[in-house]
């Protein structure tokens, strides 16, 4: 609803336009002012709504005639005058898109009978277009250089302001410089289609009241800018610098002596006392009286009794062969002292042996 009532609108400023543009028409040649076709309709790019700002116009195929320009909004255009042509019904009306591409919708074109209807005719036709369009290329225009004065407020700005230019929304560059109040700057959108476009200039962020054409190529001198005065920029306090330590020489830390370890003393050993033997009690053997020769006395084989052997010396006294010696006995008379001290000496060395055994006996105990 909202867009029918803007349609409205426009298609009624456009025939009041037309109006006005058709009086002279009238008188000069008598053909009515009224006589043409308004269209509008829904725009598809590449089976998508077209997107704003592109521009279409119309053309009578087989004439010179062409519409003006109008641009898409919402994926629609509305108030493309087609018309009035003479001797052209019956032709074909075409779109073009961006001036590129030829719609593939395309319509018959008729010059309205005013007389019969009313004047000028609305038709509402959809246009389809197969591609988007390309972008034009931009053809290289020349650097310009513009100066002159710059003023902030009351105040010649400070020599290292920094000072933008713009051209349209394409175009920035921030390499103006400033020097005692002067300003000297280089603008090179290397475009021609933005010659004649207006110069913005910002200093500081603030922009100028005053603007220049741009000239591709130019020299512009004596150009004097004003601008709103300069914030007041806020001190930025300066920190205290701190002084850098001196490297002192770094003490080698003393290696930590382990300690040797100390030898364990190995416990001293407490001599075992060697176990007592008991002595086994002798038997007392019963002397026999040995004849002549003394019986071999047998020696304890258990009990470790030291035995002091002593030697006995027999001394055999040899007499004269006449006195018969000290054993030789009288023939035929008593037995002589001789025989009988050999009869006694084995019990005296049974008796002495004893003595001696009891000796040792207590001298072990």
């Amino acid at each position: 609803m909202k867009r029918r009532v803007i349609s409205g609108f426009v298609l009624a400023f456009a025939l009041l336009g037309v109006f006005a543009s058709g009086q002279s028409s009238i008188d000069a040649q008598g053909f009515p002012s009224l006589g043409f076709i308004l269209y509008q309709g829904s725009v598809t790019v590449a089976g998508q709504p077209a997107a704003d700002g592109l521009e279409i116009r119309a053309r009578v195929v087989g004439t010179s005639w062409e519409s003006s320009v109008i641009k898409t909004s919402g994926g629609r255009y509305i108030a493309l005058q087609a018309g009035p042509v003479l001797g052209a019904d019956g032709n074909k009306l075409e779109f073009i898109l961006e001036n590129q591409i030829v719609a593939t919708t395309q319509d018959t074109y008729f010059l309205p009978d005013c007389k019969a209807a009313p004047c000028p005719t609305s038709r509402v036709f959809d246009l389809t277009f197969s591609t988007i369009p390309l972008e034009p290329t931009p053809v290289p225009s020349l650097p310009a250089r513009y100066s002159g004065f710059v003023k902030a407020g009351d105040t010649t700005p400070p020599d290292s302001t920094p000072l933008t230019i713009r051209i349209g929304s394409s175009y920035e560059s921030s390499g103006g410089t400033i020097s005692g109040g002067e300003f000297s700057i280089i603008v090179d959108p290397k475009d021609m289609s933005l010659a004649g476009e207006p110069i913005e200039f910002f200093l500081a962020g603030i922009k100028s009241g005053q603007t220049v054409p741009y000239q591709p190529g130019e020299i512009v001198s004596n150009v004097i800018l004003t601008f709103a005065a300069l914030p007041t920029p806020t001190p930025v306090p300066t920190s205290t610098p701190v002084p850098t330590p001196i490297p002192t020489a770094t003490s080698v830390p003393t290696p930590t002596q382990i300690p040797e370890a100390t030898a364990t003393p190995e416990p001293t050993r407490t001599p075992t006392p060697a176990p007592t033997s008991t002595p086994v009690p002798t038997a007392t053997p019963t002397p026999t009286a040995m004849p002549a020769t003394p019986a071999p006395i047998s020696e304890p084989t258990a009990t470790p009794v030291v035995t002091v052997v002593e030697e006995v010396v027999v001394v055999v006294v040899d007499e004269d062969e006449g006195g018969g010696g000290l054993c030789s006995a009288n023939p035929g008379g008593p037995a002589s002292g001789g025989q009988i001290g050999l009869l006694l000496a084995p019990l005296a060395l049974g008796f002495w042996v004893r003595a001696r055994r009891k000796t040792a006996k207590a001298t072990v105990d």
